[in-house]
This record gives C-alpha cells, structure tokens and sequence, in this order.
C-alpha cells in the first residue's frame, strides 16, 4: 500500500477537509463524528463543547483516530492520525476563529453574517469550550 511522505502528509493535513474522530464509547464500542481540524506540523488540534458526548468518551477512554480523506472525484488518499486526546481550555477562541475562518468561506452575504453569528456565541460560551489535542502516536497513509 503507497504511503504518503510526511511533506505529503503535512499538506494533505494542511487543506481545509471534514475529518473522522473515531472514539471508543463507554462500553467499548467504536463512535466516529465528523470535526474540523487543525494540523499544526505536529499534533492535530479541534474544539468541542464541554457538554459534548465525545468529551466524556475521551475522559473515560483518551484514545483516538483522526481520518482525513479526500472527497468523491478526487484520486484517492487518506490520512489516519491515531494517539492520545489531550483535553484543555487555553487557547480555545483563537483556534475556533482560525477553523471557522478555515472552514466557513462565503460569498453570500447573508450566510456569512449567520456564521459571524456563530462565532460571535461561540466566543460569549468559550469557558464552555475545550480544545482537544491528539499528539500522534502513529500517522498511517494511503495514496493512489
């Protein structure tokens, strides 16, 4: 199976793509939901409620996979970014606006100020927030 290089890697994390957060459930069973990402070279960092399902996962269980893969009509790659979640609140805003900047580009007037909205209640919640780090363990690849 072709591996990516890690300069590969690093640009296929650097484009702005859904990932998988694969998660072990309380009873051991496996739970993926979709994320925005951050890769910053070295660690893969995402923000979620404290009051989310997924942070009570990672407290009962820290480990952790990040897939990335390209979309329908795009020759096929993937990345997979498997280790240990770390769970913080330093740093929280700033990463949400750097993800929503990334994630959310539009055009249309009206859906842009829906989402400036967003990140408006996003920053009034912030002590609500938690910034989740996966320092990797493994980084496994595929291209085609």
């Amino acid at each position: 199976m072709p591996a990516m290089s890690r300069s590969e890697v690093d640009e296929f994390l650097s484009e702005p793509r859904i990932g998988v957060l694969c998660t072990n459930d309380l009873d051991g069973s496996p739970n993926g939901v979709p994320v925005w990402f951050e890769w910053d070279g070295e660690r893969i960092l995402m923000f979620s409620s404290a009051s989310h399902k997924k942070i009570a996962r990672l407290e009962n269980d820290p480990r952790a996979s990040l897939l990335v893969a390209r979309e329908v009509g795009e020759p096929e790659a993937w990345v997979a970014v498997d280790g240990v979640v770390t769970i913080g609140e330093e740093g929280v805003v700033p990463l949400m606006e750097r993800l929503a900047a990334r994630y959310w580009v539009d055009e249309d007037p009206a859906v842009a100020a829906a989402h400036a909205e967003t990140v408006e209640t996003w920053r009034r919640a912030a002590a609500q927030l938690r910034v989740l780090t996966i320092e990797p363990d493994e980084i496994r690849s595929y291209r085609a």
